[in-house]
């Protein structure tokens, strides 16, 4: 689990997102638009908005609708974002900096980026 910290934790907010965001779809919505009768639907919407894909086969009625569209872009493209920055972007060590509290270090990180001490982060040596 903590050497994929970073992926999981981030995973698990993109869904929690999801979820939550596709709820609150289907509750506004469910009412008032003829075009998201079940949950699917929602989850379909959310999820082809959050991609950038929209077909426009669904789309949200009245201002709250828009809205909640617009929250859903912005807000999960840039948890999507984080997510995959996550997957692609090398490893951090965390190790906290004696001067500046840094926690997050690269791997093989001998000065601090923030203040410039010197770190002497525990490794497991070669192999």
């Amino acid at each position: 689990f903590r050497l994929h910290e970073d992926v999981i934790q981030r995973t698990l907010n993109l869904g929690v997102f999801i979820f939550i965001v596709s709820s609150a779809v289907y509750v506004t919505q469910n009412s008032i638009n003829p075009q998201i009768s079940n949950y699917v639907d929602a989850l379909y919407f959310t999820i082809t908005t959050l991609t950038t894909t929209g077909f426009g086969d669904i789309t949200l009625q009245g201002p709250g609708g828009r809205i909640l569209a617009i929250v859903i872009m912005v807000v999960g493209v840039g948890l999507f974002l984080r997510l995959l920055q996550a997957v692609f972007r090398p490893n951090k060590v965390r190790f906290e900096c004696p001067d500046c509290g840094l926690l997050v270090h690269e791997a093989d990180a001998v000065h601090c980026k923030h203040c410039g001490r010197v770190l002497h982060i525990q490794t497991e040596g070669s192999v």
